[in-house]
């Protein structure tokens, strides 16, 4: 009888090929963005491989897995495709600071990436020599439309990743706990640029509707989306030029704290604890 209980509970957890129980893991790009949550979690042990770090421990008795991925696309990427086809995760938080795009948020907002997208894939208009740049011209590039040029008609549109309906559901069950600000849903756009451009920003938020961007997210759900992995971006508002929101950096712990309660309410769902 003791064997089969032990059964029945392991049922409820989706594992890896070595029978280990599939992990979350949460990414920070920065020490602010991943040591909080970090330090959050049961019996951590430290692993590194290139110049990624990944926390290993417990929340809730559930393994969970902060890392340190390092700042922009291509190290998010990275990070999550080493992550997947070392751990292979039940599921993909992408989580920490953005600017805002979207003049109705402020600081300490916090935006659940129903979509996500890059926004720094675009292909610019021809013009010759001293005909001048007008990037309010440039056609958005879907580098996975196919496996073609850039001359592919068909690669000439925005693609969002969409965020994971169950993580989606975890997050919203308990954005009441936060408290310093609002959770709402949004899009959050990606780039390794930082945009300071008040009319470059908000031509994004008109044309694709961004609420933020920062430098990851759609990255770690271009990975994702290949192995199938479920994905959500939360992204607080550290500063929001489009109206005068000054930067703090204690957002970055705030959204931690968030996210903490996110990963415990999808953990309590995906174990059959959830008491709702």
């Amino acid at each position: 009888m003791l064997m089969l209980a032990g059964c029945n509970t392991t049922s409820k957890f989706e594992t890896t090929a070595e029978g280990a129980v599939k992990p979350i893991i949460v990414q920070g790009a920065m020490p602010i963005e991943a040591e909080n949550l970090a330090k959050k979690l049961d019996k951590v042990k430290v692993e590194k491989s290139g110049n990624f770090v990944f926390y290993k421990g417990t929340l809730n008795k559930y393994p969970v897995i902060v890392t340190k991925t390092g700042k922009g696309m291509e190290n998010a990427s990275a990070a999550t495709a080493l992550a997947i086809e070392k751990y292979d995760p039940i599921a993909i938080i992408n989580q920490g600071t953005a600017g805002g795009h979207d003049p109705n948020l402020h600081v300490f907002d916090i935006v659940l990436g129903k979509k996500v997208t890059n926004i720094g894939s675009f292909k610019t208009e021809m013009k010759d020599e001293n005909e001048g740049i007008d990037p309010t011209q440039w056609k958005p590039m879907d580098l996975m439309a196919s496996e073609g040029s850039g001359a592919d008609a068909d690669a000439e549109k925005i693609r969002y990743y969409e965020g994971d309906a169950g993580l989606l559901a975890a997050a919203n069950a308990v954005k009441d706990k936060y408290t310093k600000g609002k959770v709402v849903e949004g899009t959050i756009g990606s780039a390794d640029v930082w945009n300071n451009e008040i009319d470059r920003i908000k031509w994004f938020h008109d044309n694709f509707g961004t609420s933020v961007e920062e430098m990851e997210s759609a990255g770690a759900a271009q990975i994702a989306k290949a192995y199938g992995v479920p994905f959500l971006g939360i992204r607080v508002l550290s500063n929001n030029k489009t109206n005068g929101g000054a930067y703090n950096p204690n957002t970055a712990a705030a959204n931690q704290d968030y996210v903490y309660e996110v990963a415990k309410k999808y953990i309590s769902t995906i174990t059959g604890k959830d008491k709702k």
